[in-house]
């Protein structure tokens, strides 16, 4: 059922250039390119009131592709077991979309999650009108009496982050910096098959970050921080 686990660690800003980019000997590391892909993010909700529900509507654009993606996102966090808050999410009705945990350093999450497309020309994102459209026009089965709620919408964000892309042994791995009003994130990640990897590729980039000085213990959690500065 798990189809992915998605592991997560962070930096803290020493990891930084001057010019507050992502510093070249942290990529240097991670044998990542200095040239980026830039992203812009925002999320559609209405109060935030599906966000406090743990669930949220995201509309991403990069800077390298024709166009916009959409995803619909309903999160449970893993207290007991993973098949728990699976089972949980099943009952809710959620059973036939992307299944993940997001594996961080102090908390376990299940994700689970439908994508899709839109075409986009520019490097802009769409305003709240055509934002709320593409979601209506797209949401799945699952999220739709959801996202029907929503009768006042409003934009969280924009936001954007710039990725980088390397290598830690056989596995790629994501360097992103995300701006998030006066916040600057660092995540590093990757996605595994199993627990066991994710483990073990989490003690790894712990290592690789400690050895660089530049690592950050705590789990700087990216929604939560967008939701509450904008």
């Amino acid at each position: 059922m798990i189809s992915s686990y998605e592991v997560k660690v962070y930096a803290n800003r020493q990891a930084l250039s001057k010019k507050g980019k992502i510093a070249s000997f942290v990529l240097e590391a991670f044998n990542a390119k200095k040239k980026d892909e830039d992203f812009l993010v925002q999320f559609i909700d209405h109060d935030k009131t599906h966000y406090i529900e743990n669930m949220t509507y995201r509309i991403r654009k990069s800077e390298d592709e024709d166009i916009y993606q959409l995803q619909f996102k309903k999160r449970y966090p893993v207290t007991a077991s993973v098949d728990e808050a699976v089972s949980q999410a099943e009952q809710d009705g959620f059973k036939d979309g992307s299944f993940e945990i997001e594996y961080g350093a102090g908390r376990q999450t299940l994700s689970v999650y439908y994508e899709a497309e839109v075409s986009a020309k520019d490097h802009v994102l769409p305003d709240l009108a055509t934002s709320h459209l593409h979601l209506k026009e797209q949401v799945h089965d699952a999220f739709k009496t959801y996202l029907n709620t929503i009768t006042a919408p409003s934009i969280i964000g924009p936001i954007e982050f710039e990725r980088h892309i390397g290598r830690l042994d056989d596995y790629k791995i994501k360097l992103e910096k995300w701006d998030i009003k006066d916040k600057h994130i660092i995540e590093l990640s990757a996605k595994v098959l199993t627990e066991q990897e994710a483990r073990k590729l989490q003690q790894l980039l712990i290592e690789k970050l400690q050895s660089l000085h530049v690592y950050e213990p705590e789990d700087q959690l990216k929604t939560t921080m967008i939701f509450n500065h904008y």
